[in-house]
């Protein structure tokens, strides 16, 4: 377990975290007039902590491995999938704490967009492996800050999921799904194999 926690490098992880904490807290509720081609709306600033626990799970679950793990014992999916899992339910819970102490409404939705994010990401790592999967939170956000509300109306659309509010039922449904997908993919090798 030792071993797990060294490769996996942990600190490096709970770093993020403690930095998605701190963005979480200082912007609260902040709203910013971002780059749209659908409308003027501002966005919440918080919509960009998510991606430093992503981008430290990302790192975290690019430093396998494979030979060693494949002919050990332990079992190192199943350490991933709880890393994983701690990962999400730790900014769920930051988020939510946030959200209730500084009374942000909108810091509540970090947690499920990282949820959603890190569900993504897993699920690209699958496909594309671990370099395009790195960059995919990234990308979803910013291609949502842009097309996400084209409809002119100045809402976003629901299958943005990361521009809905913290009460959008679908939106916290989808989130899960794509975590479970995700997470249930994880000990899977990448379809197309990682150049090393």
């Amino acid at each position: 377990m030792r071993m797990w926690l060294k490769t996996r490098r942990a600190p490096v992880l709970a770093a993020a975290l403690a930095a998605y904490a701190a963005l979480t807290a200082a912007v609260g509720d902040t709203l910013v007039d971002l780059p749209s081609l659908g409308s003027d709306a501002a966005r919440p600033l918080v919509l960009f902590a998510p991606l430093l626990a992503c981008t430290g799970l990302a790192l975290s679950l690019s430093s396998s491995l494979p030979a060693a793990e494949a002919s050990g014992s332990r079992p190192v999916a199943r350490f991933d999938q709880a890393l994983i899992l701690a990962t999400v339910l730790a900014s769920v819970a930051v988020a939510y704490t946030v959200s209730v102490l500084l009374d942000a409404g909108s810091a509540n939705t970090a947690g499920r967009n990282t949820a959603f994010l890190a569900g993504l990401m897993l699920c690209v790592r699958r496909m594309a492996g671990h370099e395009v999967a790195a960059i995919t939170p990234v990308a979803w956000v910013i291609t949502m800050m842009l097309i996400g509300n084209s409809g002119g109306d100045g809402r976003p659309h629901p299958w943005t999921v990361v521009l809905m509010p913290p009460d959008h039922v679908p939106a916290a449904l989808a989130a899960t799904v794509i975590l479970a997908l995700g997470t249930a993919s994880a000990p899977a090798a990448p379809v197309l194999r990682d150049a090393r």
